[in-house]
């Protein structure tokens, strides 16, 4: 009940009572915990990739000056040389730090302050117009703001303003720091920016656009002159690069690259950089805007020197995107600046980072000079990199430096280190002090840059490791936690290269001993990064019987213990599989049936993710070494099959890794599964009546995995898989589309194990049942189904097809080429290959016809499809039976009949052998010479390719010479297509030439190209030198005997002639 006297309304029916209402506000102010707000911001400024938000980059383009060629990096980074200027220099550039600003810039923070608050002041003393959240209140402005009605108040005369009012702003004005306000900018949508009807084309800007692109709408580009006309152009074309449709972007595109130079680097970064830094920025916007960056600084070359800085301030945050794909196009970008501008310049930009309080800033500091040693090489690099670590001053620029180097061996991958090689020894001589370095983190980078250098030269250069093994080596005695945790993996990286080189067997020896010791001991430490550093370890050793002799107790009960609990099987992804993969190689290494009834023994466990991390070793060691399964016992084979089994029943998610595990122990123990076949196939049929339809698909699936398994323990008997047919048969009227696909594939692997005798005698039921419950199942719009019923077709076309009536299978045919219209490409293989089958059991007639009548339609793809299947009908039956119907319909005045025609020889002529080939060349000969006498362009460029066909065929057989006639007539009908300027064309005309050419051999071929190469006309020499250079990289030697002979030339006192170049042989 409210209170009498007060109002009612719905709320208060549904509001707590006054009394509990003031204890929450007591309470609420005392609470002193963190807001929801606080809070989600908080989140936000730890996220490590969105730092880059965060980040004060300095983008003033107004002054600029050319970065220095020569850096003497040597003196300033080595304590006892730095002269007191450097010092000074080094000071008054370092970049302003981000958590601990120095007294300078507190002042300058002021000073900019109060100018911005005179500002202010200014402008209400001169133009005495108020400003309310940035809008000046004028005349205009307020005509907008108030409803009518309102009239302009003229001031009462001797009126002045008052004094104090400005002199109350001046005092307002604070240097401490004023929190925003939670209030929205009310501004209202008449004051809003909006498009001008004179920028009709600018029609994709967004409201977040106007804060960049603010002067494309309050300018007219008609009005400008000089730098303001190409800053207005420029800044169009931008936009039109960052919102507009495809077409339009890449018009932009290419005018802002052809014009690069026009505009000016200054011009155009000043505009694009500042936008690559908003985080509402959307990931094509960003690879759009990156994209032309890339371009600009390619165009632009030696002039974007100065704005080396600028650049790398802005790309460097993308080389820790999650994307591989936006990382490797910054990296990319990086590299082209390195290669324009140069190393001192790059090292210039990239020195006030290497001592940065921010760790943020430091580590893409080393990832950028990752790239700048990849780029230009180690021979440069390693000068700077020994300044660097021989600094005294900061440990923090000895740790970039040293960490670049392990940023480096992760750019190049593992094993992929012939660029570090020849400077290995050198590398490791700048590193080494800092082993011993008196900061831990410093400590930690050498070892985990050394470990990256040995996994990257696998498995050369242990010699130049050698002198950095014992120091290694002793600081692991006396190391904890992190440090450790990088020794161990140090030298758990080197003992691979020992095992190379025959020279260090001892030495592999005593260090794997060792190693085991100490990583033994680590497997119970509770740090997660010191487990999977043991993890990694332990999958890497070469370990054996007889370097561990006790083996079983030291390491393989000790890991157990440790790691195949609970908790490990509840950790990440990452653990289990480090877990899953050193299991395996301690069972590859060790003693193989005893870790395999190790791991046998948790599938039988309660708790289903230990069942699944246990499924998921025995899959790893089956199917590493199946054949070791070869001395397992008859109650060891039931032990596994029973855990296997017993962990695929009791999963409750249903995941692919038990089928995979199951079909790979069943294929390993082959026959001697015989025994426990019919308790498998129980438990499977049982598991198909579920009424989950997870559960049923997994079943399913199982038995296609187990089906060759069965044939193989059923030896010459069929009457288990002809029962599972027809259980499977009655089930294929599932509504589940994903268990009807799968129901189809086990029975397409049940029939594919049935003997051909056997499939003809089958009944119940026979193939002739099958055949007609899978026509209404084609139709069907899922992937998973569509691909199992065409695959089953064609397997019953190929195995059993006499059986069935021809009529059958023309409406089969018919329903297959409404498949050809599927998304998924492997439906449309699967149909093809299906009418290939089909035309082999009745004959190639009825089907030709069917096709050639299907290249009438409009969809291109659906033409293709008919293409390649008239070819793979063609390759099936011969060419002799469908080539007639298919130039005879090439009669028909239609482009889209001709093309597909066309399009059909060309697949035919492509899976045809030359042997097959050469008794066709004269017959299509009239045609091919229409369809390159054609003005369409698809003919010509369709009826190329079938040249290109036909004549790498007969060239595969040596038969040039006796088409070479033919071979010529056709050589000149294509050369003239060598002008034409579409792609797709010109590609195909190239190709074809290329193939003439080895068919009628390089002197022949080179009479048709002398003379364009020194055409006065630039245009028609290009293709020619185009033909020229691809002939010359691909028979250079055979093109030196058919150089042209220039002995007769008339030019007195000089000698052209060559006597080796004109023998003959």
């Amino acid at each position: 009940m409210p209170l009498k006297g007060s109002k009612n309304n719905l709320s208060s029916n549904y509001s707590i009572s006054d009394v509990l209402k003031t204890e929450l506000l007591n309470e609420f102010e005392r609470d002193d915990s963190v807001s929801s707000r606080a809070l989600q911001e908080g989140i936000n400024s730890s996220d490590y990739n969105k730092q880059r938000f965060q980040r004060n980059v300095d983008l003033h383009f107004d002054k600029k000056k050319a970065l220095p060629q020569e850096t003497k990096w040597s003196s300033l980074y080595v304590g006892q040389e730095v002269p007191e200027t450097a010092l000074i220099e080094k000071k008054s550039s370092r970049k302003r730090r981000l958590s601990v600003p120095s007294d300078d810039e507190k002042n300058a923070a002021i000073n900019s302050n109060s100018e911005n608050s005179s500002a202010v002041t200014k402008v209400l003393k001169v133009d005495g117009v108020p400003v309310v959240e940035g809008i000046s209140l004028t005349d205009d402005v307020l005509e907008k703001i108030l409803p009518r009605g309102f009239t302009e108040l003229t001031p009462p005369r001797g009126f002045s303003q008052n004094a104090n009012a400005v002199e109350r702003v001046e005092a307002a004005t604070s240097t401490h720091y004023i929190p925003p306000t939670n209030q929205s900018n009310n501004i209202p949508s008449s004051l809003v920016p909006t498009v001008s009807s004179s920028h009709g084309d600018l029609e994709n800007i967004k409201e977040e656009d106007v804060k960049h692109f603010g002067h494309l709408l309050s300018s007219r580009e008609a009005d400008l002159e000089g730098d303001a006309k190409r800053e207005f152009q420029s800044m169009k074309l931008i936009l039109k690069v960052k919102n507009g449709s495809q077409i339009t972007r890449k018009r932009a595109m290419r005018s802002l690259t052809e014009n690069a130079a026009k505009y000016g680097p200054q011009l155009l970064l000043k505009q694009i950089l500042p936008i690559l830094l908003e985080p509402v920025l959307g990931e094509q916007e960003r690879h759009l805007l990156v994209k032309l960056v890339g371009r600009l600084i390619f165009q632009l070359n030696a002039s974007i020197q100065p704005y080396t800085l600028e650049l790398i301030h802005v790309l460097s945050p993308f080389l820790i995107e999650e994307d591989s794909t936006v990382r490797n196009e910054i990296r990319e970008i990086l590299t082209n600046l390195t290669k324009i501008v140069g190393f001192p310049s790059m090292i210039s930009a990239l020195r006030p980072e290497l001592d940065h309080v921010d760790e943020y800033v430091r580590n893409l500091t080393s990832r950028v000079l990752a790239i700048v040693a990849n780029t230009l090489g180690l021979n440069q690099y390693l000068p700077f990199l020994k300044a660097v670590v021989k600094s005294r001053r900061s440990w923090t620029a000895r740790h970039t430096g040293i960490k670049s180097i392990q940023q480096l061996c992760i750019l190049l991958g593992k094993g992929n280190g012939s660029a570090v090689l020849p400077y290995l020894t050198h590398v490791i001589e700048s590193i080494a002090p800092a082993i011993n370095d008196e900061h831990p983190q410093v400590r930690i980078i050498a070892a985990s840059s050394l470990a990256q250098l040995a996994e990257c030269v696998e498995p050369y250069g242990i010699d130049a490791f050698e002198p950095v093994l014992e120091s290694l080596w002793n600081e692991t005695r006396r190391q904890r936690g992190k440090g450790l945790a990088a020794l161990l993996k140090c030298i758990g990286s080197l003992i691979p290269l020992m095992k190379f080189d025959p020279r260090y067997d001892e030495y592999t020896n005593f260090y794997t001993a060792e190693l085991a010791f100490l990583v033994s001991r680590q497997f119970s430490a509770p740090n997660e990064d010191m487990r999977k550093t043991v993890l990694g370890i332990i999958s890497s050793l070469p370990l054996s019987k007889r370097i561990l002799p006790d083996y079983d107790l030291k390491v393989v009960k000790p890991f157990f213990q440790a790691f195949w609990n609970r908790r490990t099987a509840s950790d990440n992804e990452q653990v289990a599989r480090l877990v899953v993969a050193a299991t395996s190689h301690l069972a590859t290494q060790f003693d193989y049936i005893t870790i395999m009834g190790y791991v046998i023994h948790f599938t039988k466990d309660e708790n289903e993710e230990l069942r699944r991390l246990a499924v998921k070793a025995l899959y790893a060691i089956v199917g590493s070494k199946p054949e070791e399964s070869l001395g397992m016992s008859a109650r060891q084979i039931e032990s596994l099959i029973d855990g296997a089994l017993f962990a695929f029943q009791e999963q409750t998610i249903q995941q692919q890794i038990y089928l995979q595990a199951f079909g790979t122990v069943a294929k390993a123990l082959g026959v001697r599964m015989k025994p426990h076949i019919n308790s498998i196939i129980s438990s499977v049929l049982y598991r198909m009546k579920n009424k989950l339809p997870e559960v049923r698909q997994q079943s399913s699936d199982l038995i296609a995995a187990i089906a060759p398994v069965i044939k193989v323990c059923s030896a010459h008997d069929d009457t288990l898989l002809e029962k599972l047919v027809l259980i499977l048969y009655e089930s294929l009227g599932e509504v589940y589309p994903d268990v009807l696909g799968s129901i189809i594939n086990a029975l397409y692997f049940c029939i594919k194990s049935i003997d051909t005798g056997t499939l003809l005698s089958m009944s119940n039921p026979s193939l002739n049942q099958i055949l007609p419950t899978l026509t209404p199942i084609l139709k069907n719009r899922h992937e998973k189904v569509q691909e199992s019923s065409v695959r089953l077709i064609g397997l019953i076309a190929t195995q059993n097809a006499e059986t069935i009536n021809a009529k059958e299978w023309m409406r089969i045919c018919f329903d297959l080429l409404e498949l050809l219209k599927s998304n998924k490409k492997k439906i449309r293989i699967a149909a093809n290959a299906t009418f290939g089958h089909i035309s082999k059991t009745i004959g190639p007639q009825d089907i030709i016809v069917m096709l050639l009548n299907n290249l009438r339609v409009q969809e291109r793809q659906l033409r293709v499809c008919t293409a390649v299947a008239m070819g793979i009908v063609a390759e099936t039956c011969q060419p002799f039976t469908v080539l007639p119907a298919i130039m005879n319909e090439y009669k028909t005045p239609e482009r889209n009949i001709q093309n597909g025609v066309l399009k059909a020889m060309s697949f035919m002529f492509e899976y045809l052998d030359g042997n097959t080939t050469k008794d066709y060349v004269f017959a299509i000969t009239p045609l091919l010479e229409d369809a390159l006498l054609d003005r369409d362009l698809v003919h010509r460029q369709t009826a190329a390719t079938v040249v290109g066909h036909i004549a790498l065929n007969c060239f595969g057989m040596n038969l040039g010479r006796d088409y070479e006639e033919v071979f010529v007539h056709l050589l000149n009908l294509i050369m003239p297509n060598v002008y034409e300027t579409s792609p797709h064309v010109i590609a195909r005309v190239l190709e074809s030439l290329d193939s003439l050419r080895l068919i009628l051999g390089i002197g022949v071929f080179m009479n048709y190209v002398w003379a364009g190469l020194f055409h006065p006309a630039r245009k028609v020499r290009a293709p020619f030198w185009k033909i020229y250079n691809s002939a010359y990289v691909q028979c250079s030697d055979t093109i030196v005997p058919y150089y042209p002979n220039v002995q007769k030339m008339e030019q007195e006192n000089n000698r052209f002639a060559i006597e080796e170049l004109d023998l003959r042989l």
